[in-house]
């Protein structure tokens, strides 16, 4: 996705916490996420792991497995053990 005029791009700067870690009984997965390895329930999808950051995915782009996610997809992309998420929010200035 180009940017264009003064928007730029940065890390979301939290991270998949003991909230997701401990979201309840089951299996989990690893991933990462921005690049530091976490631990998701297992079925997770986009739109929940954003859910559970509580990031509003309408002001996110998202990459999975060096793919950028169509928006619309977030609540059927699941995650996979291994999966590399980057979640980066556009900020647009003067």
């Amino acid at each position: 996705m180009p940017l264009t005029g003064n928007e730029e791009t940065v890390r979301c700067g939290h991270l998949i916490g003991e909230e997701l870690a401990n979201a309840g009984p089951g299996s989990s997965i690893h991933i990462q996420v921005n690049g530091e390895r976490q631990t998701a329930p297992s079925g997770s999808t986009v739109a929940g792991l954003l859910a559970q950051l509580d990031i509003r995915s309408d002001r996110v782009a998202v990459e999975l497995n060096l793919q950028i996610l169509d928006r619309q997809n977030f609540d059927r992309q699941g995650l996979q053990e291994g999966d590399m998420v980057e979640i980066i929010s556009f900020i647009g200035g003067g």
